[in-house]
């Protein structure tokens, strides 16, 4: 049953669906986050510097940008079909958002694998 619904006789699916899980995934991790700002409270930055030390802490932030950009690309890309009618404006603005999201994606990758 689901395999049906993954395949192309329903196109729009397998993007609502992943829309579905990053957002959960992200909702996850967005309580973890809360759960440990309320166990460490830190205050310095020696504190938030410990806040972010542990590696599964920096791999489910990475997970979580990843997620955030998928979601946000399939968003996006679901608003500029819908408002935008010109198609060559369509695909720049489609290019230009898909830049910028990978961009912030790979600085974000950067950032907690330097921390």
């Amino acid at each position: 049953m689901i395999f049906n619904l993954l395949t192309k006789r329903y196109p729009g699916f397998r993007a609502w669906l992943v829309q579905r899980l990053t957002a959960l995934i992200m909702a996850f991790f967005s309580v973890i986050v809360l759960l440990k700002l309320c166990i460490l409270m830190p205050t310095d930055f020696a504190s938030w510097q410990a806040f972010f030390a542990p590696v599964w802490f920096r791999a489910l932030c990475v997970l979580f940008w990843f997620c955030l950009s998928v979601h946000a690309w399939l968003g996006v890309r679901d608003v500029l079909k819908d408002y935008v009618p010109n198609i060559a404006l369509q695909l720049a603005l489609a290019r230009l958002f898909f830049a910028l999201i990978w961009l912030y994606l790979a600085w974000s990758i950067w950032l907690f694998s330097t921390v």
